[in-house]
């Protein structure tokens, strides 16, 4: 898998502020694909996607899920010590 880089938390009041404000921060960068996902307040799920074929929804996708179990560990290292 690739690094993973984090963007710095979001201030943003709203979703359309952090949607600017990430695309913001990505303009420096190299980006050759993007995933988007949202969930409205109904429980309805809204999926974009640019420049990716299936082959590289599932490696994005697969990158959300290691920095999402990277951000729990870091949160409880204790729990994750093996003595």
């Amino acid at each position: 898998m690739a690094e993973i880089l984090h963007f710095p938390p979001s201030e943003a009041q709203t979703p359309e502020e952090f949607i600017n404000e990430t695309r913001d921060m990505m303009a420096g960068e190299d980006i050759s694909s993007v995933i988007i996902v949202a969930k409205n307040s109904n429980g309805e799920v809204t999926t974009g996607y640019y420049q990716c074929d299936f082959s590289t929804r599932l490696e994005l996708s697969g990158h959300i899920q290691c920095d999402i179990i990277d951000q729990m560990i870091r949160a409880n290292p204790e729990r994750y010590r093996v003595e």
